[in-house]
């Protein structure tokens, strides 16, 4: 082997190493799926079907995708133990489990056996009474970042990633959806 060939081959090696960690973690990163489960992975299981009730309660599905569609409550499950802080997660803690008794207290049974009109009857009586810093207030925020943050909440809006030039009175009718940018 002359000079030559070692430079080259030690300058090639040096750039595979280099480029190797994005390589690998770009593999890894394509392995992991979206958690898909309706199994809670932090929340217990009353909570995270109390959540998974009251998200669908905040957005049905009507002729667009609701709650449950677009994932809502799996996300802000792993939201809440991946990336909340303990003081966060306290107190969303806190505020749900107060949110299950409260409505024990109030209809005699947990929310998530509660019909769905007494469920809605709820939560209803909640987002009059309580003020901007509430529980429920906060969590119903929550569930419309998850929902319009998702594809299927982009979808519903009619999202338009790149609207193009700007036109500025433009003719909308009853029948049309609301666009987030413009067309």
């Amino acid at each position: 082997m002359n000079r030559r060939d070692l430079l080259i081959k030690s300058t090639m090696a040096a750039m595979g190493l280099s480029f190797a960690p994005g390589l690998l973690l770009s593999l890894e990163s394509c392995s992991k799926e979206r958690p898909t489960s309706n199994l809670p992975v932090f929340l217990s299981q009353e909570q995270f079907d109390t959540l998974w009730i009251m998200a669908e309660l905040v957005i049905p599905k009507t002729d667009t995708p609701g709650a449950d569609d677009a994932g809502v409550a799996p996300f802000i499950d792993q939201l809440f133990g991946d990336y909340f802080d303990e003081a966060d997660k306290l107190t969303y803690e806190h505020g749900l489990n107060r949110f299950i008794e409260n409505c024990t207290k109030i209809y005699g049974r947990p929310f998530t056996e509660l019909e769905g009109a007494s469920q809605l009857e709820y939560l209803e009586k909640l987002d009059e009474e309580e003020t901007g810093g509430s529980f429920f207030r906060s969590i119903k925020g929550i569930i419309c970042w998850a929902y319009f943050t998702s594809e299927q909440g982009m979808k519903s809006m009619n999202y338009l990633p790149v609207p193009g030039r700007y036109n500025g009175c433009i003719p909308i009718d009853d029948q049309e959806k609301n666009l987030v940018g413009n067309r």
